[in-house]
């Protein structure tokens, strides 16, 4: 069968297939590699449907130090460039840190942007505007709670994505400070996952129906509360109050009576050897999990690693304590789901809420710098194997295509199939744009 034969009918629906599909189809028409390239590239030309993409997005709290690993200026002195040194990667001509070997050998499914930006140097406000794409106004934003003045991008997800059999938004292995839905309220804030699933007795609570809540007794409650819906559906207050329960109940007990969602947030059901090349850490199996709740139809996990704050010995806290665990995780991470064709359509986002500064202090760490520092996306029709952005020969200053946290946010949003030009309304009717003006970074995806 010729393409020419196969190219009307794909035109009419290459926004709905992904390369799996290409490669599926184009195998029992009998084509041949070139022919199914040519498929892909006009599905790209038409532009992809991209609404099924999920996304899992890795919170490195304290500040990723670029100059130690995704950055590294071994032309400057000695207090500025560190003890680590620049290797090869999987990727000629592209260089990153001896501190992380195991993601120099995934750099081709990796873009690093070095020119990430923003001005404010404080943790919790840094949280904020790296999570919501949001300046954080007056107030302490330290410490985890909801205190978001804007939706995070979890939140709009929830909002303006498609729902699925899991949460559309997931959090773990805690609430990540500044994660919560500000205006779009409780029900697009993250189901949480207050616990290590690197721990033996790993288990998420409230997903299992309770022994005295048979099948036929849940259906008789649900049933009841119908009926007082019902009831009070002419009372518009007390209406809406019942209502906002009802939903709460509903999403409870859907998931509880779910065995597909069960399954999904039973890390036991992985081989051990998989486990294994994850690492037994809890970014490793943190990472693992997303994964899991990506491929059973969960829309956003969040991922948090913390105590990445190096104040004090940064070598020895890179080298000894943090570095080892995240360069198992994050190859582990891309190669699976690559191995299982998800890659296309998991976006992996690796953020932080600022780098560290250029020069080491006195304690031998790095204090906090927002100027310039680095963060990686990979999956989800992000193009591998390229760096974006430019700092200066400190590793201080943006020197070349700067991105700010708005550009984020819009470029995540984008990547999910999510219009970043929305406008959202507050409960008052204040509109709000979703991305605040961000642009989407085009060359992740040309």
């Amino acid at each position: 069968m010729s393409f020419s034969k196969l190219q009307k009918p794909f035109q009419k629906s290459a926004n709905g297939h992904n390369r799996r599909d290409f490669m599926r189809i184009g195998s029992v028409a009998g084509l041949g590699m070139a022919e199914i390239m040519q498929m892909q590239q006009l599905a790209a030309a038409e532009g992809k449907d991209r609404s099924d993409i999920n996304c899992i997005f890795i919170f490195i709290v304290g500040g990723m130090p670029q100059q130690d690993m995704w950055d590294l200026k071994p032309e400057a002195p000695a207090e500025i460039r560190g003890d680590f040194h620049k290797i090869s990667t999987n990727v000629p001509g592209i260089q990153i840190s001896d501190v992380i070997p195991g993601c120099a050998t995934v750099v081709d499914k990796m873009a690093i942007l070095r020119s990430m930006t923003h001005d404010d140097s404080d943790h919790g406000r840094g949280f904020h505007v790296m999570m919501s794409g949001k300046k954080a106004g007056a107030g302490d934003f330290n410490g985890h709670q909801n205190n978001n003045q804007h939706p995070c991008i979890g939140s709009m997800v929830s909002e303006l994505g498609k729902p699925g059999v899991l949460p559309p938004y997931i959090s773990l292995p805690n609430f990540l400070n500044s994660g919560g839905p500000s205006f779009l309220g409780p029900a697009h804030g993250p189901f949480v996952i207050d616990a290590d699933p690197a721990a033996p007795d790993f288990s998420v609570r409230d997903i299992a129906l309770p022994t005295s809540v048979a099948t036929k007794r849940g259906q008789l409650r649900q049933l009841a509360l119908q009926q007082i819906n019902a009831i009070e559906e002419n009372v518009a207050r007390e209406g809406k109050q019942v209502q906002s329960l009802d939903t709460f109940y509903k999403k409870a007990y859907n998931l509880m009576a779910s065995k597909e969602a069960r399954e999904a947030f039973d890390i036991d059901r992985e081989p051990e050897k998989l486990r294994e090349a994850y690492g037994m850490t809890s970014i490793g199996q943190c990472c693992l999990l997303a994964r899991r709740m990506v491929e059973s139809g969960c829309r956003f996990v969040a991922v948090e690693n913390g105590h990445w704050d190096t104040h004090r010995k940064n070598t020895y806290s890179l080298r000894d304590l943090l570095c080892p665990a995240f360069d198992q995780a994050i190859p582990a991470l891309l190669n699976d789901l690559e191995d299982r064709g998800m890659l296309d359509d998991t976006l992996v986002v690796i953020t932080t809420e600022f780098g560290r500064t250029p020069r080491i202090n006195e304690l031998a760490g790095r204090d906090h710098w927002p100027n310039a520092f680095s963060i990686v996306m990979a999956g989800g029709g992000v193009q591998g194997g390229q760096v974006i952005g430019k700092t200066d020969k400190q590793a201080a200053e943006v020197a070349d295509r700067p991105i700010t946290p708005e550009d984020m946010v819009a470029t995540i949003l984008y990547g999910l199939g999510i219009d970043h030009k929305k406008t959202l309304h507050t409960p008052l009717g204040r509109p709000v744009p979703i991305a605040d003006g961000g642009k989407v970074v085009t060359e992740l995806f040309s």
